[in-house]
């Protein structure tokens, strides 16, 4: 069975917004989806820092915004993270190639 929850998070400082990703990894149990939407600079990225350091895949310096490769992939010992910016995509074909060109061959 699938929930949608959506939220709305305000945070007012990177240290803020790096906790709250911590906290939230706490919450989560695999596999799961999050998406994150917000303009240029809301704080996207430093979100995924915070999963990623809480879920124990990566340090908040190795986590960076993936808008130019697409996909950054964190490999911990319990749970892969897949960090995706859907930005530059255009069409559903896209992203539907990606998914099954990237997502499909790791399952």
């Amino acid at each position: 069975m699938s929930t949608t929850l959506t939220q709305t998070i305000i945070t007012h400082s990177e240290e803020e917004t790096l906790a709250f990703g911590r906290s939230l990894a706490a919450q989560l149990t695999a596999p799961q989806c999050i998406l994150l939407t917000g303009d240029l600079g809301a704080g996207k990225t430093t979100l995924t820092k915070g999963i990623a350091e809480g879920l124990n895949v990566a340090c908040k310096e190795d986590v960076t915004s993936p808008t130019y490769t697409l996909i950054h992939e964190y490999r911990g010992k319990e749970v892969l993270v897949f960090h995706v910016d859907l930005y530059r995509l255009e069409t559903e074909r896209e992203l539907n190639e990606i998914w099954r060109i990237f997502f499909c061959s790791k399952l």
